[in-house]
């Protein structure tokens, strides 16, 4: 029988992703914990023993790198997997988790799924069908940021959001996140002043609007071109 923290919670997912009767029906133990916008879900030096999976909300994984500075290397939604991929436990976390909006976690621990894999080829499908989708995410980001004028990381940024947490209204896709120009610089590895602009450019030319720090796409067709645009090398 599942046994977690906190009672009485039904988290929904999407088709890929897990929900508390995944583990419930694998029989594996799980701690269940709530975090609200901008908590700390584990950093680095925090033992790396469980995985973990977002039940609901979305959470961002970064690094510091150089003078104190921030790269987002992945953010997760509604049933994503984080942690370290690796099933075999390490020493000790090497990045942080930190909640974006609130947010319900179950932590697993990695000896307990090692063991229900052996024996639990279903659960170990879907399994490493999240483990899969988070290494393609990470892939989407290094090539997003390989030799690329910012503002072409910058669209290709955009339109990835608006399709993982787009909501469509009558004036286009509304990325359902509130995000700072900070934080968009983090997640391409730029400045927040080179954003700003690029960010004023594409409002001035009717691509986007801001309001409450949420992003609508008005012509995803042209920021499509400035995704596909020239790198820094070629001529």
């Amino acid at each position: 029988m599942l046994k977690h923290d906190t009672g009485g919670f039904a988290a929904t997912s999407p088709p890929d992703g897990f929900s508390l009767e995944d583990f419930e029906r694998a029989g594996l133990r799980v701690i269940e914990r709530k975090f609200r916008p901008k908590d700390t879900i584990f950093a680095p030096g925090d033992p790396d023993d469980q995985l973990y999976f977002l039940l609901s909300g979305v959470i961002r994984i970064y690094k510091i790198y150089g003078d104190y500075k921030e790269a987002t290397i992945a953010m997760i939604q509604d049933g994503g997997i984080f942690g370290k991929l690796s099933l075999v436990e390490g020493r000790w976390q090497d990045v942080f988790a930190e909640s974006v909006s609130d947010a319900t976690v179950a932590s697993v621990q990695k000896a307990s799924i090692e063991q229900v894999m052996k024996s639990r080829p279903d659960f170990a499908l879907k399994l490493f069908s999240s483990l899969s989708e988070r290494l393609r995410q990470s892939d989407e980001v290094i090539e997003s940021l390989l030799h690329r004028e910012v503002s072409a990381r910058l669209a290709t940024l955009l339109l990835n959001l608006a399709d993982r947490f787009g909501i469509r209204n009558g004036r286009g896709v509304v990325v359902d996140v509130r995000l700072t120009h900070q934080d968009l610089a983090n997640m391409i590895a730029s400045t927040r002043e080179a954003v700003s602009k690029v960010m004023s450019e594409f409002q001035r030319d009717g691509y986007i609007e801001t309001k409450s720090r949420k992003i609508t796409l008005i012509d995803q067709a042209a920021l499509t071109e400035y995704a596909s645009g020239p790198s820094y090398f070629r001529t």
